[in-house]
């Protein structure tokens, strides 16, 4: 094992496979970019760690550390001020990269790129996600939860990752069985519509497949009753299915549009 003080040329390191990381590209990125110049400007650093590995080290902890530094032109690095170097396991080495990646995993902008970057680490993990659970001390169903967010519609991911719906609703719909084209319905009313409107949507469609129903506390509700034995209400009961059949809306979609556009009108 190399001491304290000793300086390693740089060409004696690489990223280790047991990193989690391993294979994700380095340097396209402006916070790679930074992190690279913040390096060209200053000796200062936290230590990455490595382990030997046949004629050198892999890097274990602090892949992106170690490979700003070797992109800002670092020549050789110093154990105890750039590296440490321990003996680890693969499986030692490998619950060291789970932990480091575990801050990174919280950190994640959006869910859906948290979801991306668990689906990343569960490739490379053998124990899969119960034991990735029990690694990051975290429920198997919070991990479960973040993935099943990937079997979204694209369209319904986007709307999640730019934050136009929280990760709690994407499940709802999930849960709800709805398929490609009435995601991407919903996904294209919050765009146009804003969240109101797809809440509303989405509470409909809960009742339609025969949720407990809406919260109070989130939604009023507004019913209008037909009497068919009354020839006005029928009447018009006709002309508004074939309005909203006119603009590929349901009924229920129809009157609130209508409500909506024409109140505006009227106060604006």
């Amino acid at each position: 094992m190399p001491k304290v003080g000793e300086a390693i040329p740089v060409e004696k390191f690489w990223v280790s496979e047991t990193n989690m990381r391993a294979e994700e590209p380095f340097g396209e990125s402006e916070e790679d970019k930074a992190l690279t110049e913040h390096f060209r400007r200053t000796s200062v650093v936290q230590p990455f760690k490595a382990r030997m590995e046949g004629d050198g080290y892999g890097v274990v902890v602090g892949r992106r550390r170690f490979l700003a530094m070797r992109e800002a032109g670092y020549k050789e690095f110093i154990v105890g001020k750039h590296v440490w170097v321990e003996e680890m396991t693969d499986e030692d080495a490998m619950d060291a990269s789970l932990k480091e990646n575990l801050e990174e995993f919280r950190k994640a902008p959006d869910p859906i790129t948290r979801a991306e970057a668990l689906n990343a680490y569960l490739s490379r993990y053998p124990m899969g996600i119960r034991g990735l659970a029990r690694a990051w001390n975290m429920p198997h169903s919070t991990l479960a939860d973040y993935l099943q967010i990937l079997q979204l519609s694209q369209s319904m991911q986007e709307v999640v990752r730019k934050g136009l719906i929280p990760f709690s609703d994407g499940i709802v719909v999930l849960r709800l069985g709805l398929g490609e084209e009435a995601q991407n319905r919903l996904a294209e009313l919050i765009e146009t519509e804003g969240r109101e409107a797809f809440k509303s949507e989405l509470a409909r469609l809960q009742l339609g497949r025969g949720k407990r129903g809406i919260p109070k506390d989130l939604y009023d509700i507004l019913r209008i009753s037909w009497d068919k034995r009354y020839k006005p209400d029928m009447e018009l009961l006709e002309e508004i299915d074939r309005r909203a059949e006119a603009k590929g809306m349901k009924r229920d979609e129809y009157v609130k549009w209508y409500l909506r556009e024409n109140i505006k009108r009227e106060i604006t």
